[in-house]
């Protein structure tokens, strides 16, 4: 009796005390929550909202549903039969490219191997027919391309059309010099960055700049400011197409094949043709697993147009891949109304969804979650993932309960997916924030003192208000 009563003051205390959340100033919210009896809160839950890389859930459940749990991308060579003979290839052959976002330069090696041989007397044709139209989404943002997370989305893909390279900039006033490693068919330019302090860097607003018009080559301009040590650089492709080249040449002489031949792009593999290798990827659980828990682009948007070529039965693209993803969603029960859908990854500022139309997408993956197993592929709080270091789930409680997806770009701070409460319920909830905005002096003063942002304290109140099982009390601002 002595133990109810005082579980009971300390959940009378809770309600007491708890405080009206108050929304960032100046921005949007909608937040919608369903428990086992339904629908048990809603605030603004049909206002279109960019999704950002909360998009993803859409995504993982249109290619699980698509594809199957035993799907693998195969990424293949081909000659015509009998071209084959004892160590050479005596003829043209195919690598037929799948957009398989695992695709490593060593796997390229790997599987130029499994040929067997040491000459081809032919050309190489390079097979790009499973994709066509845009590499990079409509509504991307101009100013991510040299981005690895807005790295080209095409059916050659080798080490996720991501290239690594170094800056070094020792001090100031001498030269900045850039670097590849040996092999990596990129050029990076440094001649134009100045090395000066941080100070006379924000003085004269200036920073490291990259021009990447000139095919693979990054010209990098502006200023840095010196180090001791060279500092890394990640760029994305810009020429997909020289960058495979480029790639193929290296493997091969990797793997001890000299080519008497061309290099050409074509769309179509040959009728008939003898398939002497081929490398798979791991399956599609387990590249899930990856683009949920690392919020990554290239996979999502690599699922998407796979989604759309399977589908159709016709080159994947991201027209065909959004078109696929709603049409097998509605067949499942699940309607979108009048969301927009422009891509499988989030990047696109043209998405938009209500909260309640991401909730049905919600309500279906748990209620299929036997036979689906998408949410022990979510991101869980303290765990891993995109939730490991999330300010708004920090607290022991909440530890390993909350198995959602974020979602982040410029202005917007997204959360779906699922807690699982003090009272062992799990509830599915959406949570979208838009608007997100400070002045300079106010974004400066948080970022120095790394305190949480508004929005983070305002998903922290919901989220614990969740899983505590407490009503959900927001003091919307006039």
């Amino acid at each position: 009796m002595q133990r109810l009563l005082i579980g009971f003051c300390a959940l009378f205390s809770l309600a007491v005390h708890a405080a009206p959340l108050t929304p960032p100033k100046g921005g949007q919210y909608a937040v919608i929550v369903q428990g086992n009896n339904g629908v048990e809160f809603a605030r603004h839950a049909d206002d279109m909202i960019a999704p950002a890389s909360t998009m993803k859930v859409l995504t993982a459940l249109a290619a699980r549903l698509e594809l199957g749990a035993d799907f693998r991308f195969a990424t293949d060579i081909q000659a015509q039969p009998g071209a084959k003979q004892g160590t050479t290839i005596n003829g043209d052959i195919w690598i037929n490219f799948v957009g398989d976002p695992t695709l490593s330069r060593m796997d390229l090696v790997a599987l130029f191997k499994q040929l067997g041989v040491t000459r081809i007397q032919g050309n190489v044709y390079v097979n790009t027919g499973a994709y066509n139209g845009y590499e990079r989404g409509n509504g991307w943002s101009w100013g991510d391309q040299t981005l690895c997370f807005a790295a080209p989305v095409s059916s050659v893909i080798i080490d996720k059309n991501c290239a690594y390279g170094t800056i070094t900039a020792t001090q100031i006033g001498k030269p900045a010099t850039g670097n590849v490693a040996t092999g990596v068919p990129i050029g990076i330019g440094a001649d134009n960055v100045e090395v000066m302090s941080y100070g006379d860097m924000a003085r004269q607003f200036c920073a490291l700049e990259v021009d990447m018009a000139k095919g693979n080559f990054y010209e990098l301009k502006g200023c840095i400011t010196p180090n001791k040590e060279p500092q890394g650089l990640r760029f994305a492709i810009h020429d997909v197409e020289a960058w495979g080249w480029d790639n193929i040449r290296w493997a091969m002489d990797r793997a001890g094949i000299k080519h008497d031949g061309l290099l050409r792009v074509t769309h179509k593999s040959p009728d008939n043709a003898e398939t002497l290798g081929t490398h798979y990827s791991v399956s599609l659980p387990v590249m899930l697993a990856k683009m949920l828990k690392k919020s990554d682009n290239l996979y999502a948007d690599t699922f998407l147009k796979t989604v759309g070529r399977h589908y159709y039965n016709k080159p994947g693209s991201y027209r065909s891949g959004t078109m696929a993803v709603r049409a097998i969603l509605t067949k499942n029960g699940i309607d979108l109304g009048n969301a927009t859908l422009a891509d499988g990854s989030g990047l696109s500022a043209h998405n938009l969804i209500s909260a309640r139309q991401m909730l049905s997408v919600l309500n279906f993956i748990q209620k299929n979650d036997a036979e689906l197993g998408l949410i022990k592929l979510l991101p869980s709080s303290q765990v891993d993932g995109t939730l490991a270091w999330r300010r708004s789930v920090t607290a022991p409680m909440m530890k390993n309960k909350v198995h959602a997806k974020t979602g982040t770009i410029t202005g917007t701070s997204n959360l779906v997916g699922f807690i699982d409460t003090a009272g062992g319920q799990r509830k599915a909830f959406v949570m979208f924030q838009r608007g997100l905005s400070q002045d300079p002096a106010t974004h400066e003063r948080y970022r120095a003192s790394k305190a949480a942002w508004p929005w983070t304290v305002f998903e922290k109140g919901v989220l614990e208000s969740i899983y505590q099982q407490q009503p959900i009390q927001i003091a919307d601002q006039g």
